[in-house]
């Protein structure tokens, strides 16, 4: 087996697991990780192995400060926003450019090169084309996110048109930090249209499709 793989190292992150799960402070699981590895590793080298294991990095994108734009495409040299007319930057020397508000970003396209190596996982990623193609698809009854308009309608766009390609379900909302109302934090998510394949059925089927009125789910493709 791999250095990287020893049993030793798949108990460190048996053990890593169990700090991001119960939200253990790096101090404290540095602490525990001493008395079980004899100060042999730390936390600092584990995040290491793993980079280059996982080739998973934050990619950070600048945006306006009240998060009107991404300054990217079409707007990626202005240097205000043109909606709400706000600076781009904390200052204005074009030697030092500092962005007065990032976002991190995690690239999709990456984490499904991960799950395709995976041959279980990229068979299961396969669930749309098995699904489209089966004998009693388009019988008009709805029996999965496959059979609604939206995605017959992406299809006559000439979008999924290869059998390995992935439906995303995406949602956003916004939320208040402070009682003071100074800022918001917005979180974006992007759900593989098959991942409930793995997870527990739910007792409440309805309360799935009770969405806030501000959330607005779009199937988008990959």
């Amino acid at each position: 087996m791999d250095e990287e793989f020893s049993d030793s190292f798949l108990k460190v992150l048996k053990l890593l697991e169990v700090k991001q799960k119960h939200n253990l402070s790096d101090r404290a699981f540095n602490e525990i990780l001493s008395i079980f590895t004899n100060n042999e590793i730390s936390l600092y080298a584990i995040k290491k192995k793993l980079s280059k294991l996982v080739n998973i990095m934050p990619k950070f994108i600048e945006m306006c400060i009240n998060s009107c734009i991404a300054f990217t495409g079409q707007f990626v040299n202005d240097t205000s926003c043109h909606l709400c007319k706000e600076s781009r930057y904390i200052n204005n020397n074009l030697q030092k450019k500092k962005p007065r508000k990032v976002l991190s970003y995690f690239s999709l396209i990456d984490r499904f090169k991960i799950q395709y190596n995976d041959p279980k996982r990229s068979q299961l990623l396969r669930y749309r084309y098995e699904y489209i193609t089966n004998e009693n698809y388009n019988n008009f009854n709805i029996g999965d996110i496959f059979d609604g308009n939206l995605y017959k309608e992406l299809v006559t766009e000439g979008i999924f048109t290869d059998e390995h390609d992935i439906a995303l379900i995406c949602s956003t909302d916004g939320y208040q930090i402070f009682k003071q109302k100074t800022g918001d934090c917005w979180v974006i998510m992007f759900i593989n249209a098959i991942s409930r394949l793995s997870a527990k059925k739910p007792s409440d089927t309805n309360s799935l499709y009770r969405f806030p009125s501000n959330t607005s789910p779009i199937l988008k493709p990959l």
